[in-house]
C-alpha cells in the first residue's frame, strides 16, 4: 500500500477502534461487544505495521528487517478469528462449522505457530527484503508460509460472509439490516482478496531480478492494494448502522419536539394538571443528550390528555357541523388526513380560546373531529405532527374575537 493509502486505512480502523472502546471496558460487556472491539483492534494494528516509519521502527528494534511481515500476519489470523467470534455470537447456531469457539482458537493458534515456524526457521532473511516476501514466492518455505495464510484468512472470511448473508432476513428492516448486508459485503471482499491473491501468486514464482542488486523487486499491484481498504471500509460501515441508526432517531425525535411544541404549549399553559414533569423551554430542548422517545412520547401523552380535559368543559358544537368521517372496513379512521388534522387544530384553538374567554370564538364551537384509530405510539405521534403543522398555520389566539354575548 502507498503510503498515505495506509496511514489513511489505519487511521479510519483506529478511530473505529476507540468509538468502540467504551462498549468493552463498561460493566457488563457482551461476548459479541467484546469481539467486535477485538476485531477493529487488530486489523488496526495490521494496517499500522504497513506504514514505512512503524515497519522500520521495528525492524530497527528486533535486528529483522521484514519483523512487520510476521506481525502483520499473525494479526490477520487474530483479526480473522475475532471476527468469527462475533459473528458467531450475533448470528451463530449450535452445528455450524467451526462453531466453537475453542477450535477457532487451536486452529488459529496453530496458523501462527506455523508462519513462526517458518519465518524464523525457514526463511532467507539476508535475502528477503522487509514488506516484500511476495516477491520471493518461488521460495517452497516462503510458498507453504503464504498457503497457511490465506487458506486461514480465506475460510474464515467466506464463512463470515455465509453468516451474515444468511442471517441478514433475521435482523429488521432499515439500517440494521442494511448494516449486517455490509459486514457481508466486508468479509466477502476479504475472501475475493485473498482468492485474488492466490491466484496470482500461484501463477508467478519470484518477481523479476533488479539489474543493480540481484534482488526481485516487487510489482505494485493496484488491485491487492485496493481490495482490503474496501473490505475494512464496509466492516467499518456496517458496524456503524446501529449508531446511525440511533442518531437519526435522535434527530427525529429532537425535531418533532420542536414541532410539536407551539402547540404543546398552548395546551399545557390552559391544562397545566396534565404535564408529567418540570418543562424545558424549547430551546433548552434542543441541548438535551440521551435517548428522546420516552420524552416525545410523553409530549404526544399530554397533547391527548389536553385535549381530553379542554372536551369536557367547552359547549356542545354549532351546527352546522362537519359530518364525521367515516370507518374503513377494519374499524380504523380513514379520513383524508390533510383536512382531519386542519379539523382538529381548528377545535383545540377554538377549545383553548373558549378556555381563555369564557366562551366560544365568532361562529360558535366546530364539532370535534374524530380521532384516527388504531394508531401505533409512532403513528400517534406521526398524526400529532400533522396537527401540529396545521394550528401553526392557524391565527394566533389574539386574533379570534369571541362571540356576543347574548342577552
Amino acid at each position: 500500500m502507498r503510503p498515505l493509502f495506509s496511514l489513511l486505512s489505519a487511521a479510519l480502523l483506529w478511530a473505529a477502534t476507540l468509538w468502540r472502546a467504551p462498549s468493552v471496558f463498561r460493566s457488563p460487556s457482551t461476548p459479541a461487544s467484546r469481539a467486535l472491539w477485538a476485531t477493529l483492534a487488530t486489523m488496526a494494528l495490521a494496517l499500522s505495521t504497513r506504514l514505512p516509519a512503524i515497519a522500520r521502527f521495528m525492524g530497527a528494534a528486533t535486528g529483522v528487517p521484514e519483523i512487520s511481515v510476521l506481525a502483520r500476519n499473525l494479526l490477520g489470523l487474530a483479526t480473522a478469528v475475532f471476527l468469527l467470534d462475533y459473528v458467531h455470537a450475533v448470528h451463530g447456531r449450535p452445528g455450524q462449522l467451526l462453531g466453537s469457539a475453542r477450535l477457532r482458537h487451536r486452529l488459529a493458534f496453530a496458523a501462527g505457530l506455523a508462519l513462526t515456524v517458518l519465518f524464523v526457521g525457514f526463511f532467507n532473511h539476508d535475502a528477503i527484503n522487509a514488506d516484500h516476501i511476495d516477491a520471493y514466492c518461488g521460495d517452497p518455505a516462503v510458498r507453504l508460509y503464504l498457503a497457511v495464510h490465506y487458506l486461514f484468512l480465506g475460510t474464515a472470511t467466506a464463512l463470515a460472509a455465509h453468516l451474515f448473508w444468511t442471517n441478514r432476513l433475521s435482523v429488521p428492516r432499515g439500517l440494521l439490516r442494511a448494516g449486517v448486508r455490509l459486514l457481508a459485503a466486508g468479509c466477502a471482499v476479504g475472501f475475493g482478496h485473498t482468492v485474488y491473491r492466490v491466484v496470482v501468486l500461484t501463477r508467478h514464482g519470484n518477481a523479476p531480478p533488479d539489474p543493480v542488486t540481484g534482488r526481485p523487486v516487487p510489482v505494485d499491484d493496484a488491485v491487492a492494494e485496493l481490495l482490503p481498504a474496501v473490505g475494512a471500509l464496509l466492516l467499518v460501515l456496517g458496524i456503524s448502522m446501529p449508531a446511525l441508526r440511533i442518531a437519526l432517531r435522535y434527530v427525529y425525535d429532537q425535531s418533532a419536539m420542536w414541532r410539536l411544541h407551539p402547540l404543546w404549549s398552548d395546551l399545557v399553559r390552559a391544562v397545566p394538571h396534565v404535564v408529567f414533569g418540570t418543562s424545558r423551554g424549547r430551546v433548552r430542548e434542543l441541548f438535551a443528550y440521551g435517548d428522546r422517545s420516552l420524552d416525545l412520547a410523553h409530549r404526544a401523552f399530554e397533547i391527548r390528555d389536553a385535549a381530553l380535559a379542554l372536551r369536557d368543559t367547552v359547549p356542545a358544537p354549532t351546527p352546522p357541523a362537519t359530518p364525521p368521517h367515516p370507518a374503513g372496513p377494519t374499524g380504523c379512521a380513514t379520513p383524508d388526513e390533510g383536512a382531519a388534522a386542519a379539523a382538529e387544530a381548528q377545535w383545540l384553538r377554538a377549545a383553548l380560546h373558549h378556555q381563555a374567554h369564557g366562551q366560544p370564538p365568532a361562529g360558535g364551537m366546530p364539532l370535534e373531529p374524530d380521532h384516527p384509530g388504531c394508531l401505533t405510539p409512532r403513528e400517534e405521534i406521526a398524526w400529532l405532527l400533522k396537527v401540529a403543522s396545521a394550528y401553526r398555520r392557524l391565527p394566533p389566539p389574539r386574533h379570534l374575537t369571541p362571540s356576543p354575548v347574548r342577552a
